[in-house]
């Protein structure tokens, strides 16, 4: 069966997601609109098939019961004589497992920790309406923009107490092995192998048979020494052989995961892994074509957040019909689902100096295109920067400063349209987030004494700063860069040479820079838009382009004699892209 043989009534697919032996995943939307949906198709050749039907129509039961923000959510199941179809949330992420292959070693201690907090949360609420999954692994975890996780294919997911061996073999528990029944501690199990993979960079065991795996899992401690200190006993407990030895269930793992995670890596260690997951997903090439869930995705005029539905009734081949009578009420709901110099030339020993250094957890810090349907002039494109020093006290001159209280700066980029030709309207949309230390003492230990903003003491943070400084635009006034790709790559930011400058106009809203005393910090945001018609190809020739405010994209400290690499200077992210078209 073929989406196109036997459609879901009233649905438009758009692009195919994947497709196996058990059948195909397509993006879909519903011709009136609303926003996109995923449609997963029982092959046709399983139709007649009675176990595949019951084993089909058991995973959408499942998916039914669970509820929660990291479980991708079942929208409908249709199944009428003709097909069989799973209509579930489209989640925009690419799988973790394509993360973890494609990115150059481990994932730093506070992304992992992120992650595994995100699928213990979404099992947790599997487990509490009675369904382990049975196959968490890697390729079931979709990692979104900002950094926020879902879990998805509950293919094998039966309830607590039903036995089988059914799993992926690098993940699974001593009991699955054994064939007996799966419990949560089995799903506790599983997240715990992933989570171990994150961090070092290495499956828990490599045996390259089944045999082997199986005597891994079954009989072989976890190799510890791959890890972290502070992790191991996470893993020692979360990978026990035995389920009765391992945490008693999802809430009571994360609960120990944050408190070992606050004494490790400090208050905000889940701010910095979200961001650095993200800024990590960015890289990496979105295989779900649903990177942004926009208008560029629905029918002219139709609205974003209206969502249509499937109508029941009898229908012939061609479409899909319900088996079980009308919609529900969960599927007829709505599915719809930079600066300028003169900013920076600020730092200094002032307030506004010292201060231009606060963002949310939910910050997106990632860099996706969504192209239109058609080869013209449209879409959007999106990028971020996220910058931070692992040594923050070399910057700030106070040796006991922890790496938590880092001064950090968050720019959020998004370029609309990201098609254009000459004489296009093109801009560019910089959200700034900035939190900057001052008159703080830190104590051994990391404690801190905050005398305020208005100190006079020598002995606390205050004379430093940080930010772009020398930039390559010109100086009479502003313009936007573009860096062709290639030489430029799209995976990185955009540091060297080389770039095209074109004047723009910019207007600033929103300038704020509070001191919080209870941070003892600045806070500052500010949103700057700069705008720009697209010149010919005598300026800027057809072709793909990164675009920034600022050139180099890259943020630095300043601190008199001290290098970026004494003080650990971070910048990760990726530029919105822009392809100019042959006019």
């Amino acid at each position: 069966m073929t989406s196109r043989e036997y459609p879901v009534a009233g649905f438009v697919e758009l692009a195919e997601l994947g497709a196996g032996a058990q059948g195909k995943v397509v993006l879909a939307r519903h011709e009136s609109g609303g926003g996109p949906v995923a449609i997963k198709y029982l092959a046709v050749d399983l139709l007649g098939n009675t176990e595949a039907r019951n084993t089909f129509r058991t995973e959408a039961e499942m998916l039914k019961r669970v509820v929660n923000p990291h479980v991708a959510r079942l929208l409908d199941y249709l199944e009428s004589p003709w097909g069989a179809a799973i209509v579930l949330e489209a989640v925009a992420g690419r799988p973790l497992r394509k993360v973890l292959d494609e990115h150059d070693g481990p994932l730093t201690p506070e992304a992992a920790l992120t992650t595994l907090k995100g699928s213990l949360l979404g099992l947790a609420a599997a487990h509490a309406v009675g369904v382990v999954h049975r196959d968490y692994k890697p390729a079931n975890v979709l990692v979104q923009d900002d950094g926020q996780s879902k879990l998805i294919d509950f293919g094998v997911a039966v309830l607590t107490g039903q036995g089988g061996r059914a799993g992926t073999p690098v993940y699974m528990a001593p009991e699955q092995w054994a064939g007996e029944p799966a419990t949560p501690a089995t799903d506790l199990y599983a997240a715990t192998c992933v989570f171990m993979e994150c961090v070092s960079g290495n499956k828990p065991f490599q045996g390259t048979t089944l045999e082997a795996l199986k005597n891994g899992h079954t009989q072989t401690p976890p190799p510890l020494e791959l890890v972290p200190d502070p992790l191991r006993p996470l893993i020692e407990r979360g990978m026990a052989k035995s389920p009765a030895d391992r945490f008693w269930n999802a809430h009571e793992f994360v609960s120990e995961l944050e408190a070992i995670a606050v004494q490790s890596y400090g208050p905000d260690w889940e701010r910095r892994g979200l961001l650095t997951l993200g800024a990590v997903a960015a890289a990496v090439a979105t295989t779900i074509p649903l990177a942004a869930l926009g208008g560029a995705l629905l029918a002219p005029g139709a609205s974003s957040t209206a969502a249509g539905a499937v109508t029941s009734g009898m229908t012939a081949p061609g479409s899909m019909v319900y088996a079980q009578g009308t919609a529900t009420a969960d599927f007829m709901a709505k599915t719809g689902t930079s600066a300028s110099k003169g900013f920076m030339a600020k730092v200094g020993g002032t307030k506004g100096a010292a201060a231009i250094g606060g963002v949310g957890v939910g910050a997106v810090i990632a860099a996706w295109v969504l192209w239109p349907s058609g080869p013209g002039v449209g879409g959007e494109s999106r990028g971020g920067i996220h910058a931070y020093f692992t040594r923050p006290g070399v910057l700030t001159g106070q040796p006991n400063m922890p790496a938590s209280e880092t001064p950090y700066m968050d720019l959020i980029m998004t370029v609309t349209p990201a098609r254009v030709k000459p004489g296009t309207d093109l801009r560019l949309v910089q959200q700034f987030r900035a939190r900057t230390p001052a008159g703080a003492k830190y104590l051994p230990g990391g404690r801190r004494q905050c005398f305020g903003e208005d100190t006079k003491r020598t002995d606390v943070v205050g004379n430093y700063g940080f930010g772009w400084y020398d930039t390559e635009a010109p100086s009479d006034g502003t313009y936007l860069a573009f860096y062709r790709v290639p030489p430029a790559k799209p995976k990185q930011l955009p540091t060297g040479p080389g770039a095209v400058f074109i004047p723009a106009k910019s207007k600033k809203s929103g300038d704020a820079q509070p001191y919080i005393e209870a941070e003892c910090a600045f806070r500052s945001k500010w949103t700057q838009s700069s705008t720009l018609k697209v010149p010919g190809p005598d300026v800027l020739a057809p072709g793909t382009y990164l675009v920034s405010m600022i050139a180099p994209l890259q943020i630095t400290g300043k601190r008199e004699g001290v290098s970026q690499e004494a003080m650990g200077t971070v910048n990760e992210g990726s530029a919105p892209i822009v392809e100019v078209l042959d006019g």
